[in-house]
């Protein structure tokens, strides 16, 4: 097998989720490119990044039910998921932010934007 087929036939990374508040077990999957990248288009305008909209959009696309791989919720849940209670979805948009490579808000915002988490502007 080649280098490249390695790298095409490989899956997709992810990793259970307890919740204990929900009384759930969520499958949180690692993000693909194009994920990423149609994530990118849907919280972003101007260069600005809408971070309410960049967590509920990550809920979205990583998270799975582990007993039958379906995605656990749908575009129309968007305002349900704002109204959940804060702790928890916590836990769930750390975990899909750490599964994609990413380990904070701010590490997410500037990686989307293209720069360090770090890096101060010089006005």
């Amino acid at each position: 097998m080649t280098i490249r087929d390695k790298i095409l036939k490989s899956e997709v990374g992810s990793e259970i989720v307890s919740i204990p508040e929900w009384d759930v077990k969520i499958e949180v999957r690692q993000r693909t490119v194009r994920q990423q990248y149609d994530l990118i288009n849907k919280v972003s305008s101007n260069g600005d990044i809408d971070g309410m909209q960049l967590a509920v959009e990550t809920i979205l696309v990583c998270s799975y039910d582990p007993d039958t791989g379906d995605l656990v919720f749908d575009p129309a849940d968007k305002d349900a998921i704002l109204n959940l209670e804060a702790s928890s979805f916590q836990i769930l948009l750390a975990a899909a932010n750490k599964a994609s490579g990413l380990e904070s808000e701010d590490e997410v915002t500037s990686r989307l934007k293209g720069t360090s988490p770090d890096a101060t502007s010089t006005s």
